[in-house]
């Protein structure tokens, strides 16, 4: 017998509220603390609510790191889709894309690079992730550069560029020395030596 409607509803956002509420909690706690005690209390809902929706806490800690991720990638492709400016513009736009919002949820990310090597399925999430990152940074550099009539190895400088992104990204989460602005102002710089832009205009 089908569930109805409503029901189903409620467990989609139950779900949801405890895959929000794991991540603030791994936020706060780090990812090795977060047990479901620590998740229960930041949803505010029951343990035994979580052990009804979710096999173990590897299952819901897995979970909400894909709803991370493609909250991310949903992210990347809304601000590359919705640059009109033209090629260079979408690929600028495209290296900003984790400098342009500050989701407090940074650290958490840090916290599951770590857990990776532990976790195949994270890692392979991250891999995925990064995978299509980079040829979509790819693809951009492919298309300037076509329009531009300059010739470069796309490879290695989408490898380069995403390389300065991973790099500029975990400084500013780690050191807390410099301020997205400085990423994004050094990120400009180099895309425009790189196809003759002036990176003030």
């Amino acid at each position: 017998m089908r569930q109805p409607r409503k029901q189903r509803q409620i467990q989609d956002i139950r779900k949801e509220e405890l895959i929000i509420a794991t991540l603030k909690s791994i936020r706060k706690h780090g990812y090795v603390n977060s047990t479901f005690n620590t998740i229960s209390q930041e949803a505010e809902l029951s343990r035994g609510l979580i052990n009804h929706y979710y096999q173990n806490k590897e299952d819901l800690l897995i979970t909400a790191h894909r709803y991370y991720l493609q909250n991310v990638d949903d992210f990347f492709r809304h601000v590359v889709m919705n640059t009109n400016d033209g090629h260079f513009a979408k690929l600028l736009n495209g290296v900003f894309v984790p400098f342009l919002r500050d989701t407090g949820y940074q650290r958490m990310l840090v916290h599951y690079f770590s857990a990776a090597w532990i976790m195949p399925q994270v890692l392979e999430m991250h891999r995925n992730l990064w995978a299509r990152y980079r040829a979509n940074i790819e693809r951009r550099i492919v298309s300037v550069a076509r329009e531009r009539n300059i010739e470069l190895d796309t490879r290695l400088t989408a490898i380069a560029l995403t390389q300065m992104v991973d790099g500029l990204w975990l400084g500013w989460v780690m050191e807390e020395s410099y301020s997205r602005e400085d990423c994004r102002r050094i990120l400009r710089q180099w895309l425009c030596s790189q196809f003759n832009e002036d990176p003030e205009n």
